[in-house]
């Protein structure tokens, strides 16, 4: 017995619909989950009459469990990945940096005392690094601190010393960590996703169960299987949901402007945005202003263009189920 329907105006108010803010469960997964979170409100609203039907609320117990289960899986496999992404990126530079200076230093040092073999160890520029995979410059990073190491004594005059080199070593294990950290939430990420497909198709069939028990009392108990089977649509929450409102106005008119480029590129850059390059483009309308739905949370970077006006580079956060505003004053 499955109950279906995109109007939300029929969800009554003792069953208000609870929309969770769970980035990576798939959309039939968070219509099943709030239906299953307004069905609890529905029970426990209407606690004295479910207990009198027979096996519901034995039934409910089962989904009752699932339900926490499904929530909390569900919050860790919508664990924001773009935070990690972000360290590694940072650490990256610093440490490309750091070894290029360390290296050039050492390399002098392998030139004056002429040591061809440590020379060739050591020496590279910043753009052979940034060429190099992350585990790749970390052992190149490690050959030049060990080199460093091994002639300390030498370097004091090359602005390489012990406390010089406790930051570089420190600079290559933060990098090392951060490269092990998405291995083992990818891992929890694809066991939390075989999870929730099990707990779902329990609360199926659970929910089959307490239908036909709800079929018992439907001439007795009117009103609550009402509600019950109100509570029990599915309803497709995510329409309409608004993730950014951007507005663009003149500068010395504060008039809206039409026809203005906005440019988006979210700061994970592996990020496949609606144009398929990582970037996605909208222009506002005649009052100056446009409206984006379900936007992938994190950080975009926005490039603001007009003919006429200044271009101007801002950036705005979005957050699952928040509503995030951007206004653009733009320059002549």
């Amino acid at each position: 017995m499955i109950f279906v329907s995109t109007d939300t105006n029929i969800i009554i108010k003792c069953l208000q619909l609870q929309t969770l803010k769970i980035n990576n469960m798939n959309t039939e997964q968070k219509i099943k989950l709030n239906m299953q979170l307004t069905v609890r409100n529905c029970v426990t609203l209407n606690e004295a009459v479910a207990k009198t039907i027979p096996k519901f609320m034995e039934n409910y117990s089962i989904l009752q469990n699932t339900t926490n289960e499904i929530q909390e899986l569900g919050k860790l496999q919508g664990t924001d990945k773009t935070g990690v992404a972000s360290d590694k990126n940072k650490l990256k530079k610093t440490l490309i940096a750091m070894a290029a200076k360390n290296s050039r230093k050492v390399a002098a040092l392998a030139k004056f005392i002429n040591s061809d073999k440590l020379l060739n160890e050591v020496r590279y520029n910043e753009a052979q690094l940034e060429r190099f995979a992350e585990t790749t410059l970390i052992e190149k990073a490690m050959t030049i601190y060990s080199s460093a190491e091994e002639n300390i004594g030498k370097l004091a005059e090359h602005g390489i010393t012990p406390e010089t080199q406790k930051v570089f070593i420190d600079t290559i294990t933060a990098l090392n960590n951060v490269l092990k950290t998405p291995r083992s939430t990818i891992g929890e990420r694809k066991k939390a996703t075989e999870r929730l497909s099990v707990l779902f198709e329990t609360a199926d069939k659970t929910l089959e169960m307490m239908d036909f028990a709800v079929g018992i009392v439907k001439d007795e108990q009117v009103d609550f299987v009402t509600a019950y089977k109100t509570a029990r649509k599915l309803v497709d929450t995510n329409i309409g949901n608004v993730s950014l409102k951007a507005k663009a106005t003149d500068a010395i008119t504060g008039t809206p402007v039409s026809g203005v480029l906005f440019t988006f590129k979210h700061e994970n850059i592996n990020m496949e945005l609606a144009s398929g390059n990582g970037k996605m483009t909208k222009k506002t309308a005649s009052k100056g202003s446009f409206q984006i739905k379900n936007m992938q949370s994190g950080t975009y970077k926005v490039l603001v263009q007009k003919p006429g006006y200044k271009d101007k580079e801002v950036s705005v956060s979005i957050s699952d189920g928040e509503r995030s505003d951007l206004n653009v004053v733009l320059e002549k």
